[in-house]
Formats: structure tokens, C-alpha cells, sequence
């Protein structure tokens, strides 16, 4: 019997598309935090805070400040603030981009469409234009010093990449030109080796596809070789044998054609060269590897089944900000060259062309579909210095690929990330095995940020094989959430640690996981504070100052408190909602909690301590 899967649009069902807010009640503790800690986190007197985004997860709340020159973004200076689920500020990042800031004219000379054509004229675009913006910021660098730009970014049909031009808001001079888009491996990297297009043969199926998962020899326990070649993407007997036969449980029919269209994800033309969206009349795209409509449905499947599970498994709201939320992708572009990348100007994905496709490695499917949960998990604010990106493109691929147990740990393959399309002929590809520690020489020079990304991914790895995927990758998530456009590696180590330091007593996380995380983290050699853990949940950051007893307690909560002469506390549940606030003094106080339903509180004391308690 032939199953009819319809795909229905319910407006309004994307309520996760509004996981960034605007408000918080911690602003106004969060801005006196940061002007009494300026010189620390790099906050300048001249700027003003400025609330751009706030996002509730699983490890508290982070909110994201950018400091403006009157009213004028300063690039790259934002700056988090994270409160743990009893409102204590646990993370902030800080900034380095306001160093010597020196007041200008924040009024531009020069229009938004000058600086618009003579952008278009320095980068050169070619074809249609796919995505054009321009904005107004205070740049402030050892090299320009202070000045006023307009930021305008280009991508364009005919020509990869997402092209940064640095326009002198008062002069019109190119100060620079940069393409920001985030790739696979190293830009130069090109395999000569292109696909032969050939007609597209369609098999009836119902609702299903075929798909790699991961890559042909990861399925067969290959090496790369004989039968297992790339061929000008020809296909064989061994290469079919290796495709697996999934569901597509969310795929769009309209006008009774069938579309890579989903509540996540949807196919779209946006770099050269042109081969069409693949609809067709049967939900059935089951290709094999030689057909252009292969490498869309795999790189379709894959991109759902992991915003999917992002979202739905593990709850954490992470979806585009452009495109009604969805993913864009074109399976093929790059004009045919053998890179794919993340454009953060379009929030779309393209894969290139040439010996392996890349549409045909769910390693780089997913480490491009990494760059973008970066991305749209930071408020659009993610940072590649020192390979942070490319290393978490490189987990998330392998996160995936090795919880499909397919290749055993004494395999070379265990460690390898694009087993597929590198560890070949064409390029060298990676690995989570990587033996450099942190910090590295040259660390942000050229093609390095891809290498120095495996120290990041590899230490993420070790702690994935010890305490498994799922908590590896909230930790991951939750703490990439709180970093911001100049992160690197050791301050992303920080907030990963800490985002499961906040989550213990929730989600399976413990001390040990803490520890473990903390541990691995020292063994990379990044520089992790001293911290303190009790499996009740709650850091207790001023344990000599402040103690509760009872702990379970039935009618009175005992606090001594030796720091302050009175402070306010509040008793929050484990959501972090207000349910009594009390006053405390010097010495000995009394709680009286019998009221309280059973369960587990946390009192947290001024701004900076929290404790948790049971009530029984």
C-alpha cells in the first residue's frame, strides 16, 4: 500500500523560532555588574550597554549586551552575561575590542547606497545577488585605531563566498575585504575532479530515501580503493550496497509535487551551478550516488534528523533567524569546486562539486550544519578565532557518526572526521586523535584555524567517550550559548564546563561529569578556575560564609550567615521562579518552609551564592 505523507504548515506551530527575547529581570543586575567589573571584561566608559538578545536553556540564562558609541554599535565588542537557574552570574564574556576606543563622529558622511556600490565594485560579485546587507558600526582595531564604518555584506550566485567589505563611513576608502564564510577545510584546498551530470532516474517508494550514514566505507568497513572510489561519481555494486533506506517523516507537498522541504530544513538554488530542487510527484527519492538528487536528499536527511534532534530530543531552542527558521541549503554549488561552507550573511549552507561530492559525507554535511548551530545558538555571534569553529564543526560531525558504533576504538577510522570525502587522494582530511595541545603557535594563521580546530574537537571527543553523547553534546550547546564573537578555545572551555556545572541535579549530569569535563579540559592545557560542585545542583560559591541545615528539611531552614549584616534571599524552584523572597541577618536565621510542596529549592543569598535544599 502506497503511504501519502502530507506536509501541513501550521502557523504559528514554530514557537521555538522565539527562543531569543529582548527582556530580562536580570538586566538591570547584569548591566551593574559589568560597570563594576569594566576594566575586567573589557566594557568601555565611553559606550553604552545596550540589550540585544536574551536566551533561556537548560544551564540558566544568558543575555548578550552590545556597547554603542551614541547609539552606533562598536564591532565585535559584545559582551554575555550568564545567570545560573538561581540567578547568580556564573559566565561572563568579556571583550578585547574597545582597547584604546577614543570618541569619533558617529554621524557618517557617506551614504548606505555609496558604500553599497562601492563594495559591490571592490568584491566583484557575480550573477545574481543572494544576500546583501549593510550596517553602520564604530570599528576599533591596533590597525584602523578608531573610525566609523559601514559593514556591508555580499554573496553572490556566481561567486563563493560571503564577502566582508569594510567601507570608510566618512571617505568611502576600502579599509578591507575579507570572505567570512566558514568552510570545510582550507579554501585552497580544490580537487580538479568534477561530477558528469547525467539524467535524473526517480524510484518509486514510500516516503523513503537513500541515504549514506555516514559514508559508504564507514558502512562496509573500508579503505579507501578497489571498489571504493570516487570514480567521477560513478556508482557500482559496492557503492549501492552501501546506502541505507530511511524514512522521510517531513517532506512538503504542495501543487502535487513533492518537495526537500521540512519543518527544519528546506532545499533551495543558491550558487552556480544549477540543477534544479529535485520535486518530483512521489514522496519515493531513492537515487543512487551518480544522480544529482542523491547528494540533495542526504544532505536534506541529515540536516533534519539533527535539527530534530536538537530541538525535540534534547530541548535546546536553535533554529535559523532568517527563512521562517528553516535550514537552506544547495546541495550543489561552489561552482563545482570541492569546499562547502556556512554563510552567516543568508543563513544558508552549499556543497561543492569534484572527487567525492561533498553532499555524500555526513561528516561534512554536519560540520557545515555545525557552523551554523554555532551560529544561530550564539544570537548570530559565533567566533572562528583560534579554530573554535572549525573544531566544533568537527565535533558535531563526529558526535553523530560515532554513536553509530561502527568502526571499534582501535580503528585509525574511530578518529577520523570525512572519512569519505578526505583521508584520499584529493585531500588529508582530520582526525579527534590530534596530539597538539593548547595553546599552539600561529594559532589563527592562515588554513591553521582548521588544524588547531582538532585540539578543540579532540578534547570534546575524550570527554564524549567518557560520559557519553547526549550530556557531551547539552554541555557543548549550553556552553557555546554563552559565548560570544571573540570566544576562542579557552574561554569556550570555561562556559562548556560551566554550562554542566549549572545543570547538575538535571538532565543526568553529576559532579563527576564535572570533573571529568574539567579534567580533560586541564590535560589540553586549558586554564580551568577552581570551582566547587555538590550533586544537590547548586555551586556553593561563599560556603564559609553562609550555611543550611537541616538538608532535607520538613519545617525550618536554618541559615547562618557570617559575611554581610543583612542581605535579601530568595527561594527560587528548581525553573528558577520566584517563590519567597526573606530577609537575612548576622548570625543565626530562621525559615519557616512547611508550607512548601515537596521537592527541590534553591536559596539563593544576594547575587553571587546559591544553595540548594530539599524539601521533604
Amino acid at each position: 500500500m502506497k503511504k501519502v505523507i502530507i506536509f501541513i504548515v501550521m502557523v504559528g506551530a514554530m514557537s521555538l523560532v522565539h527562543m531569543h527575547a529582548q527582556t530580562s529581570i536580570y538586566e538591570t543586575t547584569a548591566v551593574q555588574y559589568l560597570q563594576d567589573h569594566r576594566a575586567k571584561f573589557g566594557v568601555s566608559s565611553m559606550a553604552q550597554l545596550k540589550l540585544y538578545d536574551v536566551r533561556k536553556g537548560n544551564a540558566g540564562e544568558t543575555l548578550r549586551f552590545n556597547q554603542e558609541m551614541d547609539g552606533v554599535t562598536i564591532f565585535q565588542a559584545d559582551v554575555t552575561v550568564h545567570f545560573n537557574k538561581a540567578g547568580v552570574v556564573t559566565y561572563v564574556a568579556e571583550t578585547p575590542s574597545t582597547r584604546n576606543l577614543r570618541k569619533i563622529s558617529a554621524v557618517p558622511a557617506l551614504s548606505e547606497q555609496a558604500a553599497m556600490a562601492a563594495a559591490k565594485v571592490a568584491s566583484a560579485p557575480e550573477g545574481e545577488i543572494m544576500h546583501e546587507e549593510v550596517k553602520l558600526f564604530v570599528l576599533n582595531n591596533d590597525e584602523s585605531g578608531t573610525i566609523l564604518v559601514y559593514r556591508v555584506l555580499l554573496e553572490s550566485f556566481g561567486k563563493p563566498g560571503s564577502w566582508e567589505v569594510m567601507v570608510d563611513a566618512q571617505n568611502g576608502e576600502i579599509i578591507s575585504i575579507k570572505d567570512i564564510a566558514q568552510y570545510c577545510h582550507h579554501p585552497h584546498h580544490q580537487k580538479s575532479e568534477k561530477p558528469v551530470t547525467g539524467a535524473k532516474a526517480a524510484l518509486k517508494a514510500t516516503g523513503t530515501a537513500y541515504v549514506y550514514n555516514p559514508d559508504p566505507l564507514s558502512v562496509a568497513q573500508a579503505t579507501y580503493g578497489g571498489n571504493y572510489v570516487d570514480n567521477n561519481d560513478a556508482t557500482n555494486a559496492s557503492l549501492d550496497a552501501a546506502r541505507t533506506l530511511v524514512t522521510l517523516d517531513d517532506v512538503e507537498f504542495d501543487g502535487g509535487l513533492y518537495k526537500l522541504k521540512s519543518q527544519y530544513v528546506e532545499i533551495a538554488e543558491i550558487q552556480a551551478p544549477a540543477t534544479g530542487l529535485f520535486t518530483q510527484t512521489t514522496p519515493d527519492f531513492l537515487f543512487n550516488r551518480n544522480d544529482q538528487g542523491f547528494e540533495a536528499v542526504n544532505v536534506f536527511w541529515h540536516f533534519h534528523q539533527s535539527m530534530k534532534y536538537i530541538n525535540e530530543t534534547l530541548g535546546i531552542a536553535c533554529l535559523p533567524t532568517l527563512n521562517n527558521g528553516r535550514v537552506r541549503f544547495d546541495p550543489h554549488g561552489q561552482n563545482g569546486n570541492d569546499n562547502s561552507a556556512f554563510y552567516p550573511g543568508g543563513q544558508y549552507l552549499t556543497f561543492g562539486e569534484g572527487g567525492v561530492d561533498d553532499g555524500e559525507d555526513a561528516h561534512v554535511i554536519l560540520h557545515e550544519l555545525g557552523h551554523g548551530v554555532h551560529y544561530w545558538i550564539t544570537g548570530n555571534s559565533s567566533s572562528s578565532a583560534q579554530g573554535l569553529g572549525e573544531g566544533s564543526g568537527d565535533y558535531w560531525a563526529m558526535s553523530y557518526t560515532r554513536s553509530l558504533n561502527l568502526w571499534p576504538s582501535t580503528a585509525p577510522q574511530y578518529h577520523w572526521v570525512f572519512p569519505w570525502d578526505g583521508h584520499n587522494p584529493f585531500w588529508n582530511g582530520r582526525v579527534t586523535n590530534y596530539s597538539a595541545t593548547y595553546p599552539t603557535p600561529n594559532i589563527n594563521n592562515g588554513g591553521a584555524i582548521h588544524a588547531n580546530g582538532q585540539i578543540w574537537a579532540t578534547t570534546l571527543m575524550r570527554i564524549y567517550d567518557i560520559i557519553g553523547k547526549e550530556k557531551t553534546d547539552r554541555a557543548f550547546l549550553e556552553g557555546l550559548a554563552l559565548t560570544n564573537s571573540t570566544a576562542n578555545q579557552q574561554t569556550a572551555a570555561v562556559a562548556v564546563r560551566q554550562a554542566a556545572l549549572n545543570m547538575v541535579g538535571t538532565h543526568g549530569f553529576i559532579c563527576a561529569d564535572v570533573q571529568i569535563i574539567s579534567q580533560e579540559m586541564t590535560a589540553t592545557g586549558y586554564n580551568m578556575p577552581a570551582y566547587s560542585c555538590t550533586d544537590l545542583g547548586v555551586a556553593d560559591v561563599k560556603k564559609d560564609l553562609y550555611s543550611i541545615y537541616p538538608n532535607p528539611v520538613s519545617d525550618v531552614l536554618n541559615v547562618r550567615m557570617t559575611d554581610k549584616e543583612h542581605q535579601k534571599g530568595r527561594i527560587l524552584n528548581m525553573e528558577g521562579r520566584l517563590i519567597r523572597e526573606v530577609f537575612l541577618q548576622q548570625g543565626m536565621n530562621r525559615i519557616h518552609v512547611a508550607e512548601l510542596e515537596k521537592g527541590n529549592y534553591i536559596l539563593q543569598i544576594g547575587q553571587d551564592t546559591a544553595h540548594k535544599f530539599i524539601k521533604k
